[in-house]
């Protein structure tokens, strides 16, 4: 089954594998987390990496969910640097933004040598 998107739609997320299909997935927001960025680490189909970013992204619009991302801004970083996809390095730019108005995540940069030089590559 290839799911074309991933939304938060009435407190759930929900995958829509096509117009008619959609897969309701229930689970609290603080739970997705960790799956959305499985799948943007894992995941081969760059479709449902863009997907999980694009759920990541909307998270990271609101500082409530920071702390919950910042575990996982290595991985999201590492997409940023390694990926020839286009559209897959700037949704993964636009969570890392996002991150940014968060001190604890520039904290978590500033410390983490390898991740400064992930970061560098980009320049």
């Amino acid at each position: 089954m290839k799911i074309n998107s991933v939304m938060f739609r009435n407190g759930r997320f929900c995958a829509q594998v096509d117009r008619i299909t959609t897969i309701f997935v229930v689970c609290h927001i603080q739970e997705c987390i960790p799956t959305l960025a499985t799948f943007v680490s894992l995941h081969t189909d760059t479709a449902m990496q863009i997907a999980s970013l694009q759920a990541l992204t909307n998270l990271s619009v609101t500082p409530s969910y920071h702390s919950q991302l910042i575990p996982f801004t290595d991985s999201v970083i590492a997409v940023a640097t390694n990926s020839a996809d286009v559209k897959l390095t700037l949704q993964s730019l636009r969570v890392l933004v996002n991150l940014t108005f968060s001190s604890a995540f520039v904290n978590h940069l500033l410390k983490d040598k390898v991740c400064n030089c992930h970061l560098l590559a980009l320049f």
